[in-house]
């Protein structure tokens, strides 16, 4: 719903400096909106301000009627109830977009099925819904639809490929290593340091690399207390082995309040948990569903499958084993082309993972056919996950306005980031236009722009699995079954734990 303008005072009639079209249409002016909504238009790029931050100069005001009354509007403001956006939802999109939960689902590929515990909400396609809904509502009434590109300019897109390195094989890391030679700038590697503690020589080879933790043990804990000390004795083991490691990614791609409260308090920079988020822009995750207080820990969303999931369909022995294993490598190399094509096509970020050991090392041919893919793309910006963070938060902090006299858009920002250049997207359609803001000030006609077309996505979607939980299962998960934890180290300071060792002791 669009309420109507605001009526003027005298003193606004009187003032010719305050027609509407003068109003700023950029930044929409947000009043206590939901927080899915606020992060849905962080990770967007399109401007905005929070309206209990004292008094902003926007057309466009964005209100709740659920939590309140639209509110007093100034003159030639407009209001847009974003209730509204939830019209055509199963449940309320805005609390399915801090959701934390996870659950298993299966894609089907070529004759395959691959399976991964994943985030239970698709947030992209939820946040693509809702702002396309609020893109109508703003378009209707004389607005427009304009964004920080989620890339520098003149970029449409970037690639990462995360190497997870769970294990160690001499043989592998080597041709793991010999297959991004050439595209290092374009990788990231997070290191179980367990693993690596009797081979901690062959970490060298890692230097000038962007390099992050995984870890100490191949774990993700519950609870707080034990994910900090499992991150923080990573960390502090790659120090020892002389690397300042820069970010960390969870075991088994897994999330949850204690893990997210760990890194917080060692001061995580960035992080990347597909049961979180997948195939998404990155984004500040909040502490809880309802919640309004934003984490500093940026969450950089990956494609949440990779060759290891693909290799679990191999059956057979023998010869049949090796035939079935190359079937199942080359359906994994047309999977991944084919989705690197779709997410350059639509301006959506290439990040994704693999693991050398037995993976990536044994079948390489996956990595090259990723970057050779990559390789011909025109406008793809190959980046660490730590440059790529960096850059995100510098894009989060550009402030824009926009204004418009009759054909002509006016586009300011109070500062130019020193290092990039920034862009913004201007949306016409299906069709967008990308512009380098190179000054505090940008002047543009649309139909002066040269615009391409955003193909939407196009995929295989996954299915949810929702297998009955038999007691066994129950019990696993109460008391968070693992086996990598040697017995003497799980803690004594709950039943969860004390029946962990309990169990593993009987077990060994």
């Amino acid at each position: 719903m669009i309420h109507n303008r605001g009526e003027p005072t005298r003193s606004e009639k009187d003032d010719k400096n305050m027609p509407n079209h003068e109003l700023p249409l950029l930044p929409l002016i947000l009043d206590n909106v939901p927080m899915g909504l606020v992060q849905a238009l962080a990770q967007e790029g399109v401007p905005f301000r929070h309206r209990w931050k004292g008094a902003m100069s926007g057309r466009f005001v964005l209100f709740d009627s659920r939590r309140g009354p639209c509110p007093p509007l100034g003159y030639g403001q407009e209001g847009i109830d974003v209730d509204r956006l939830r019209e055509g939802s199963d449940g309320d999109p805005f609390e399915a977009l801090l959701d934390h939960r996870s659950a298993r689902y299966q894609w089907q590929i070529a004759s395959l099925t691959v399976a991964e515990d994943i985030a239970r909400v698709d947030r992209r396609a939820i946040r693509k819904l809702v702002l396309r809904q609020l893109r109508r509502r703003l378009e209707a009434a004389g607005g427009i639809w304009l964004r920080v590109s989620p890339f520098p300019y003149p970029y449409r897109s970037a690639i990462n490929f995360r190497i997870d390195y769970d294990e160690y094989d001499p043989a592998d890391f080597d041709a793991t290593l010999a297959a991004i030679a050439g595209h290092e700038e374009a990788t990231s590697h997070f290191v179980n340091a367990a693993a690596y503690l009797p081979h901690a020589d062959v970490l060298h080879r890692l230097e000038g690399l962007d390099v992050g933790s995984h870890g100490f043990r191949h774990h993700t804990y519950r609870t707080r207390q034990e994910n900090f000390e499992n991150i923080r004795r990573g960390i502090e083991s790659l120090e020892a082995f002389g690397i300042e490691p820069s970010g960390f990614v969870a075991p088994h791609g897994r999330f949850n309040r204690g893990l997210l409260d760990a890194m917080e308090a060692l001061r995580i920079g960035h992080s990347s948990e597909f049961a979180l988020a997948y195939d998404d822009l990155p984004f500040f995750p909040y502490g809880s569903p309802g919640g309004c207080v934003e984490s500093a820990v940026l969450q950089i969303p990956i494609h949440p499958l990779c060759l290891g999931m693909f290799l679990e369909n191999v059956r057979g022995d023998g010869p049949r084993r090796a035939a079935a294993t190359q079937q199942v490598v080359r359906a994994a190399v047309d999977y991944f082309r084919q989705t690197a094509r779709a997410r350059y096509r639509s301006g959506e970020p290439l990040f994704f993972y693999g693991h050398p050991t037995r993976r990536l090392g044994r079948f390489p041919q996956l990595l090259r056919a990723v970057f050779d893919t990559a390789d011909a793309f025109g406008a793809i910006w190959k980046t660490s996950l730590t440059a790529f963070a960096a850059w995100w938060r510098v894009r989060g902090s550009m402030r824009l306005s926009v204004t418009r006299q009759g054909e002509q858009f006016t586009v300011k920002s109070r500062r130019l980031p020193p290092g990039y250049r920034v862009g913004v997207e201007f949306s016409r359609g299906r069709h967008v236009a990308r512009m380098p803001l190179d000054g505090l000030q940008l002047r543009f006609q649309p139909s002066a722009l040269a615009y391409e077309n955003r193909v939407h996505l196009s995929g295989v979607r996954p299915v949810r699995v929702d297998w009955p939980e038999g007691l066994r299962d129950h019990v696993r998960r109460m008391i968070d079954w693992e086996c990598v934890t040697p017995i003497d180290e799980i803690p004594t300071d709950s039943w969860r734990n004390l029946a962990k060792r309990t169990l593993r002791r009987w077990s060994a």
